[in-house]
């Protein structure tokens, strides 16, 4: 066991421009990060940015991009942790944790940054509170949300987003193939699924993996971009905004503030107009503008409970709408074998060593949509994963890996993912729904926290079960429908509350009376709040939010950019 260590080694003198450990210089954090006290060397900004995830870091730089006029403060509750997705790196021990009942949380992190800050009815992971958030940690896959999910969307809003997805499946990496997946246990996975999916009744199509791993630049002689995370976008932003000024913190356009967490935003006659939060522990207030958009950006379940906390919709909590249509995903994973000689086609034998596979099948029963990620490897021990998403710098080790193959079978694995409905005309409480709410249970700030209520219909479970016959069905017709060609590794169900795709609290729409937010994500009761996460989906279908709340949040950018 490690022994333990002074919070920050002994200097001879009382400040530094850049703080030690006793192993490493807190370089690039001090290079892109900034203290309270030199934020608010003008505490005049145009934009204040609560959250600095997958949404929040990303708004920030198409702000940053887009108005050469605004000033803008990103606050983060978490520390700096990593400059990019931690997969990008050697195993250097960061890894998610399992998941854990919130009653029992003891209020420290987990895995250094995954803290419970909300209470519910069911296991959870928790958010990781650091700079960039989930986009450090997301798998990477991110399907569009088809058209008809796009239906129950504001109709401005929808075709933005098949207008728009194009420019971000090109940021993400997902636009055309990349070297990422290929060779012949690729082709030869995808030719078969082509072949056997119109014969399982529920499935719709196959398509390549939309995955955001590495992204071909449009110019020679620059760097590939590994798997996406908004951090590196900040960081560019961050030193852009320094360059431009120098050392003048008075005129810089772009501050980010590391563990600051905003607890309350204090709203009146329409209008938010001052910022509560603590940093490094301490209370601080920060005085709005009414022309000063604050944009909320924390996560669906954070963002709602800072809005539920701060600015109510109703006197009635009856008749409170925020919170509502709280949507998830069921998913299940099945992992089996199948023999080689089952995926090989005349003349096309399997005998060479195998690299890795991916691609997606989409589904959709009369109860819903539902989709297949199905990753494929020669591995001996039954990890369809064991070279998927990972960094071997040592060129004879990765060798060692790839000569560690089975000669007869394939590791396959099957993650489901089926879609929830949120209810928007019922109230929250009732435990057979799904809500945020708030609980009783006070933070360690003196505010209330986050309930949230998992639950799914009888509706919803049939179309679970749907889901998990069709991996069956499909998995038998890639191994030509012969037992004898397949073996059951595992397969298991996730609980509802390990998905990370929590969605639709804060649901967008043209009526106040019908919806919480406007197709530019503010909210319709208040002048200058808005929101810009996957709180704001009217609906999500089985997709992983990050590309529709990616195309979403630069939709959100344009829109405050272009107000006087």
């Amino acid at each position: 066991m490690a022994l333990h260590l002074s919070r920050l080694i002994h200097s001879l003198f009382d400040e530094v421009d850049y703080q030690e450990t006793s192993f490493s210089v807190d370089a690039i954090a001090r290079n892109v990060c900034n203290t309270w006290e030199e934020a608010m060397t003008n505490p005049m900004f145009d934009v204040v940015v609560i959250g600095s995830g997958m949404f929040g870091a990303y708004f920030v730089d198409k702000l940053f991009r887009t108005s050469k006029a605004k000033r803008t403060l990103l606050l983060e509750a978490g520390p700096f942790l990593v400059p990019e997705h931690f997969q990008g790196f050697p195993n250097i021990g960061l890894a998610v944790p399992d998941p854990m009942d919130p009653s029992g949380d003891e209020e420290l992190p987990r895995e250094f940054v995954w803290q419970m800050p909300w209470r519910g009815n069911t296991n959870f992971v928790g958010t990781p509170y650091c700079v960039g958030g989930k986009s450090l940690y997301w798998g990477g896959w991110c399907p569009r949300l088809t058209d008809d999910t796009l239906s129950n969307w504001p109709a401005t809003v929808a075709k933005y987003l098949q207008d728009t997805y194009p420019a971000l499946e090109e940021q993400l990496g997902v636009s055309e193939p990349t070297d990422f997946i290929q060779g012949a246990l690729y082709n030869a996975m995808l030719a078969k699924a082509e072949a056997v999916w119109s014969q399982v009744p529920t499935l719709t199509e196959v398509k390549p993996p939309p995955l955001a791993v590495i992204s071909r630049v449009p110019i020679s002689g620059l760097f590939s971009l590994n798997k996406y995370s908004s951090v590196p976008l900040l960081m560019s932003a961050i030193r852009d905004a320094i360059a431009e000024v120098g050392n003048d913190d008075a005129r810089r356009r772009l501050f980010l503030v590391p563990r600051a967490q905003v607890v309350k935003l204090d709203a009146s006659d329409g209008i938010v107009r001052r910022i509560e939060l603590f940093v490094n522990h301490e209370q601080r207030f920060l005085d709005i503008g009414p022309r000063c958009a604050v944009v909320l950006a924390a996560g669906a379940i954070e963002s709602t409970r800072i809005a539920l906390e701060s600015f109510p919709t109703a006197a009635n909590p009856a008749e409170e709408k925020m919170g509502r249509n709280l949507t998830v995903h069921m998913r299940s994973t099945t992992t089996v074998q199948i023999r080689r000689s089952a995926l090989e086609t005349p003349g096309k034998p399997l005998t060479e060593k195998l690299q890795t596979a991916a691609f997606l099948v989409r589904g959709k029963t009369d109860d819903g949509h539902f989709h297949l990620q199905v990753t494929a490897a020669d591995d001996r021990q039954g990890d369809a994963d064991q070279m998927l998403f990972r960094m071997i710098p040592d060129i004879d080790l990765l060798k060692e890996v790839v000569n560690a193959q089975d000669a007869d079978f394939v590791a396959v694995t099957f993650r489901g993912c089926a879609e929830t409905k949120g209810v928007k005309d019922r109230p929250v409480g009732d435990p057979g729904l799904r809500w945020i709410n708030l609980s009783p249970e006070l933070d360690g700030f003196g505010f209330r926290r986050a309930f949230v209520n998992l639950a799914i219909s009888p509706v919803e479970s049939r179309l679970w079960n749907a889901m998990d016959e069709a991996t069956v069905d499909f998995a038998l017709k890639v191994a030509n429908d012969d037992r004898s060609l397949i073996r059951l590794i595992s397969s298991s169900r996730d609980g509802l509350g390990t998905t990370y795709h929590e969605s639709g609290t804060l649901w967008m729409g043209d009526s106040p009376e019908t919806s919480v937010t406007d197709s530019n994500g503010r909210f319709h009761h208040l002048a200058n709040a808005y929101c810009t996460d996957q709180a704001l989906f009217p609906s999500v279908g089985s997709a992983n939010p990050a590309l529709t709340g990616l195309t979403l949040t630069r939709k959100i950018a344009q829109h405050i950019a272009s107000l006087e």
